[in-house]
């Protein structure tokens, strides 16, 4: 579970986030709006990597994080970019279902963008997490590969709480709630 109490987040003189409560129980959660609404800073609050100007935002469980962009280790193996956060054997089961079996020994550098997205959700998702916090992790992926990543998530989330920044109401109505963030 994760919540947040009203909670104000500014970047100089720019409020990203104002007044936010909400909380967030056991479930798959789209967190949805305009460019700059504060969808990423919400998710960087709920991981601790923010902190609030003012409000609360607390947390029940350990957290896994998949960012916009991919962040892996150029220089290892998608499979060893994976199992930083599990086992070798979790790495393997989950590029397998995510499509990507014949690419577990290459290096991310061979991987397309939403090749690589894959491998960091993968990663996400082999931690021992309560929390999964997944900041735009569809983009870039046509309709079957997202639909599949997005079954995926579900499979190994069961009773735990996912929120899922995107820009895709189609997305969007697959989860069990949408919470629509406007511009401050």
């Amino acid at each position: 579970m994760i919540q947040f109490d009203c909670v104000y987040k500014a970047f100089g003189d720019k409020t990203v986030v104002s007044a936010f409560t909400k909380t967030f129980d056991t479930g798959i959660y789209a967190l949805t709006g305009p460019s700059g609404s504060g969808k990423t800073t919400i998710l960087r609050l709920a991981a601790g990597l923010e902190t609030p100007d003012a409000g609360t935002v607390t947390l029940s469980g350990a957290a896994s994080f998949a960012f916009q962009e991919p962040r892996l280790i150029p220089w290892i193996k998608n499979i060893s970019n994976v199992a930083l956060s599990g086992s070798r054997e979790c790495a393997q089961i989950l590029l397998d279902s995510l499509g990507l079996s014949s690419e577990a020994e290459s290096y991310p550098y061979s991987l397309s963008g939403g090749m690589q997205k894959r491998v960091s959700l993968a990663r996400a998702l082999c931690s021992d997490f309560d929390i999964l916090l997944l900041d735009e992790p569809f983009a870039g992926l046509d309709a079957e590969c997202a639909d599949n990543a997005f079954q995926v998530v579900k499979r190994y989330s069961d009773k735990k709480t996912v929120i899922i920044s995107t820009h895709d109401m189609r997305i969007a109505s697959m989860c069990d709630s949408v919470c629509a963030i406007n511009r401050s």
